[in-house]
């Protein structure tokens, strides 16, 4: 495994492509493939299939066209082979100034000789004991 800038500035092309509601980049980068997955932040998020994830984020991103600006930080990016993984600390910023901070990590598989999002997740950090997940001392 080596880390990947073509891969890292892919992730950072990907949320400026977000940020602009540029929703080409979502046909060219995601595979069709049918074991395509993304798992969102809301518990409704939860997608398999390249098609119906396309017309998702399709929709994501027009909306956040000007509504929502993504901005990765600490980007990790590696790959070997036809395969490649990412992870991103990312801040979407809403125009009131509000703010989200999702850890987001992606699966690349190069097709045709180009990187496509095989798995991608975003969640957000919660405190485990904000949930009751502790365990006994």
């Amino acid at each position: 495994m080596e880390p990947s800038a073509e891969l890292t500035k892919y992730v950072q092309s990907w949320f400026e492509g977000a940020s602009s509601g540029d929703s080409s980049l979502v046909d060219q980068r995601v595979s069709p493939e049918p074991g395509t997955r993304l798992v969102g932040s809301a518990p409704e998020e939860w997608l398999q299939g390249g098609a119906r994830i396309a017309k998702f984020l399709r929709g994501e991103v027009e909306r956040a066209a000007g509504n929502a600006k993504f901005t990765p930080s600490d980007t990790e990016a590696y790959s070997e082979g036809s395969v490649g993984w990412a992870a991103t600390r990312l801040t979407i910023t809403m125009p009131d100034g509000r703010s989200v901070s999702p850890r987001w990590t992606a699966v690349f598989h190069k097709e045709d000789g180009e990187w496509k999002f095989v798995q991608t997740h975003a969640s957000i950090a919660i405190p485990n004991e904000d949930i009751g997940w502790v365990y006994p001392e």
